[in-house]
């Protein structure tokens, strides 16, 4: 694929340059420059069905003041486009600083979360149905023999749960999705694994990635009404989300999909990470 080709053929955009990027564990990236723009482009397997809802998603928030690095919609007016087996989309630059371990950074990180989820709510949905975000690996589950039982389990004591609150997800809220923008404003960018489900699967991802007291905290100065909801039933959510984990990097080892890392050992290394958060 001809990325300045694409640009040009499909979005209208002559890029003067075009230079890759490290991309995510599922996609390949670049940057391209134009006369006074400059926006990243992005590509997933055609047979993802979740990207371009996540940049509907995005755009949404964009909407709502949030910078999420908005999708630039195509000559034809689609936010992706399909071209040669993979989909295709152009986002808007966000210049930025990834968030780190400070408290300060940690707490931006629950508030912003907390915003994006009061702008995205939506009444809830089917809970089992959703919880496929597990059981879509299922064939991959007997990989070792402590995969299957673990995400078994967190996925019935997330059935057992109800007045679950749903929003807009990103999914993936890991610390370097957050940037504070040269103006000190706060963006959330990187929304291929955006979807809509309850709430506390954002709030469990972010506490996976960035620790629990200060995300958790901040989220609830900017979400009050949820307090009950988040510090009841968090624990839960926490092994839905190290499930994932073990689903997907499962799925990684035994079919050795090596888009995002370098070696097999880093999927090796994210199974045992998601063992341990079991304490197995």
């Amino acid at each position: 694929m001809e990325i300045a080709e694409v640009l040009r053929e499909r979005w209208g955009l002559t890029a003067s340059r075009v230079e890759p990027l490290d991309g995510g564990m599922g996609s390949f990236t670049w940057s391209a420059v134009g006369n006074g723009w400059r926006v990243v482009v992005k590509t997933v397997d055609g047979r993802d069905n979740g990207f371009a809802p996540g940049l509907e998603l995005a755009e949404r928030l964009a909407d709502g003041g949030v910078t999420t690095g908005r999708p630039v919609r195509s000559s034809d007016g689609r936010i992706a486009e399909r071209v040669d087996g993979r989909v295709v989309g152009v986002l808007e630059f966000v210049d930025g600083t990834p968030l780190g371990s400070a408290e300060a950074d940690q707490r931006a990180i629950g508030g912003l979360l907390g915003r994006v989820h009061e702008l995205s709510a939506v009444e809830p949905g089917d809970l089992e149905a959703w919880l496929g975000v597990v059981t879509q690996w299922d064939d991959y589950l007997d990989l070792e023999p402590w995969i299957r039982p673990a995400c078994e389990s967190a996925v019935s004591d997330a059935l057992a749960l109800d007045d679950l609150s749903w929003a807009g997800l990103h999914g993936d809220p890991a610390t370097d999705a957050f940037l504070r923008r040269p103006n000190g404003d706060l963006a959330l960018i990187d929304w291929g694994a955006a979807m809509y489900g309850p709430i506390l699967y954002d709030v469990a991802s972010a506490t996976m990635y960035n620790g629990r007291p200060h995300v958790v905290s901040s989220y609830l100065d900017a979400r009050p009404d949820r307090a009950d909801e988040v510090n009841l039933k968090l624990d839960t959510f926490l092994r839905v989300r190290y499930a994932v984990q073990a689903a997907y990097f499962a799925w990684r080892c035994t079919e050795d999909v090596r888009v995002g890392i370098k070696s097999p050992a880093e999927n090796q290394k994210g199974l045992a990470d998601a063992r341990r958060s079991f304490g197995l």
